[in-house]
């Protein structure tokens, strides 16, 4: 366990993460319900893998921190990545409802 960069693996994952929401994003402007049924179960699994790929980021996040690894692009790249895709919509969907004009 000593050899394994924690970090490394956490920038990983949200690469993955940003690659797979740019890619869902441009699936939902595509989306045709009249000619792609297809499409909302790909939608689907694509958030589900997006989601699991943040909660390993988050994970690896935190144990590089416990086990002190020098901090460098990695580490805030991929604390940045948590930060859009985690806490961000997160915090949208707690206080967003106040804002939404009806």
């Amino acid at each position: 366990m000593n050899r394994i960069s924690f970090k490394k693996w956490a920038f990983h994952f949200s690469v993955w993460v940003v690659i797979i929401n740019i890619i869902t994003f441009y699936n939902q402007i595509n989306y045709s319900s009249l000619f792609n049924t297809y499409s909302v179960d790909r939608l689907l699994y694509l958030g589900i893998l997006s989601t699991l790929l943040l909660l390993l980021t988050i994970i690896f996040i935190v144990i590089s921190t416990i086990k002190k690894e020098k901090r460098n692009y990695q580490f805030w790249t991929a604390l940045s990545c948590v930060f859009v895709f985690g806490v961000l919509p997160a915090l949208v969907l707690m206080f967003g409802y106040h804002f939404v004009k009806y």
